[in-house]
């Protein structure tokens, strides 16, 4: 558990995990490259994505699992606005 923990601590403070956090709004790529190094370092994750609509912004909700008590839950916006998953803006 250690070593899993490491890991998930390296892939955080990561460049990529810190600029996709450090941001407004986020591009694809980004999250594909976020996505990317889970699926490389073999860390349980799920992905929800909501296109938007004229009431609420384009958004995905990254759910990372550490264990089967904890999860660190992340809403990436595309662009400004409120979320289905109440991150951004009025939300």
């Amino acid at each position: 558990m250690a070593e899993f923990n490491r890991e998930v601590m390296a892939i955080l403070t990561s460049d990529i995990f810190l600029a996709l956090l450090s941001r407004d709004t986020v591009q694809i790529a980004q999250l594909n490259a976020a996505i990317a190094l889970l699926i490389k370092a073999g860390i349980p994750f799920d992905v929800a994505f909501s296109p938007g609509t004229r009431r609420v912004a384009t958004a995905a909700e990254l759910t990372i699992y550490i264990n089967p008590t904890t999860t660190l839950n992340f809403t990436l916006t595309f662009e400004a606005g409120a979320t289905i998953f109440g991150g951004g803006e009025g939300g």
